[in-house]
């Protein structure tokens, strides 16, 4: 049974001696894979263009374009190509020159066997090494490309169901505000108003998902001063001189934290706009959070209006948004501390 070639690689044999030509022709063509041969410099040059092989075998001295010239054009091309020099001359310049264009072995005729084939065994070793780490990093980058693919695909899909989710929500939110058109009953008016704007609450957090790169944490500040204002436009007929005072972090929050986060602010605005403002206009609420550490944050929301009751204790309050506060609180496993001077102040300490 035949035996294969013993090195999977391509070698180029440049020679413009007939009778080497032939010789080397027996000893190199068994041992690759595929073997060309060129007879003068030009000629190694074309068929190195046309097949770009692995390894060169070149002689120095040849008409038309000796060997030095040749691997000086090649090494142009590709200046990793392994290259072994043969010359019957050891000329100073010539192995100066060898050494200067980078060739991998500069061997002296009458060449021996066994020398060329050990540097031949080394060459084709470190041949084969490279072309299977550059597979190996080929494999990797398509691997990279299909999961970038995918992940484009996935944040396309996720901006999609955050954009329904926000269009469903309003969709509800419309639905409550045909609802409170015709209803007479003020209290349920009220009610059906504060639904509203819980639900458009929420449904901001997804629009600002939909428009952010970050598709799984929110930019606080932005979804802050956006709840904000839809609430002040909400409460503009009774309380339209009300101003908003915010110092909050460049932050971003998860959406399990920054929901409900966004709920408690909600809550505590609609209740500053509905009772601390009565004797004073001219109101503030300030909304403030502060990143304490890598995990810990502080949430603060206060105003300058009358205050609230100092014997009021929220956990027994009647008040429905007070009970979905002390809730929310529980939720995201928050502390909260509450103050009724100089206006109503409430702090919570959460985590990440």
């Amino acid at each position: 049974m035949a035996q294969g070639p013993k090195h999977n690689i391509s070698l180029l044999f440049v020679e413009d001696n007939d009778t080497i030509r032939f010789l080397y022709n027996r000893l190199l063509s068994t041992r690759v894979a595929e073997y060309y041969v060129g007879e003068n410099g030009q000629e190694g040059l074309d068929l190195y263009k046309k097949h770009k092989p692995d390894l060169i075998i070149t002689d120095i001295s040849m008409p038309v374009m000796d060997g030095l010239e040749m691997i000086g054009h090649i090494k142009k091309i590709d200046q990793a190509i392994k290259v072994i020099v043969m010359s019957a001359y050891s000329i100073k310049e010539y192995f100066l020159e060898a050494i200067n264009l980078g060739v991998n072995g500069y061997l002296i005729k009458p060449v021996e066997a066994k020398k060329l084939f050990a540097l031949i065994d080394e060459l084709a070793g470190n041949i084969l090494l490279n072309k299977e780490l550059e597979e190996k990093e080929q494999k990797r980058k398509i691997a990279e490309d299909n999961l970038k693919r995918s992940l484009a695909e996935k944040e396309i899909l996720l901006k999609e169901v955050h954009h329904r989710v926000k269009n469903n929500m309003q969709i509800i939110s419309s639905i409550l505000k045909m609802q409170e058109r015709q209803i007479g009953d003020p209290r349920l008016k009220i009610v059906l108003e504060e639904s509203q704007n819980r639900i458009r609450s929420m449904a901001l957090i997804h629009e600002n998902l939909y428009r952010n790169e970050n598709l799984a944490n929110i930019m606080f500040s932005n979804y802050v001063k956006s709840l904000a204002g839809n609430l002040a436009r909400t409460f503009s007929d009774q309380q339209g001189n009300v101003s908003f005072e915010y110092d909050i972090d460049d932050v971003y929050l998860p959406l399990d934290i920054g929901i409900p986060c966004g709920l408690i602010i909600n809550e505590l605005i609609s209740n500053s706009f509905k009772y601390a403002f009565t004797e004073n206009k001219n109101g503030k609420i300030s909304i403030r959070l502060k990143q304490l550490d890598e995990q810990s944050f502080n949430l603060e929301v206060s105003d300058n209006g009358v205050g609230m009751p100092v014997d009021l204790d929220l956990e027994k309050s009647n008040s429905l948004g007070m009970k979905i506060v002390s809730k929310l609180v529980m939720q995201i496993e928050g502390k909260m501390k509450y103050s009724y001077s100089n206006g109503a102040k409430f702090s919570i300490d959460f985590k990440i």
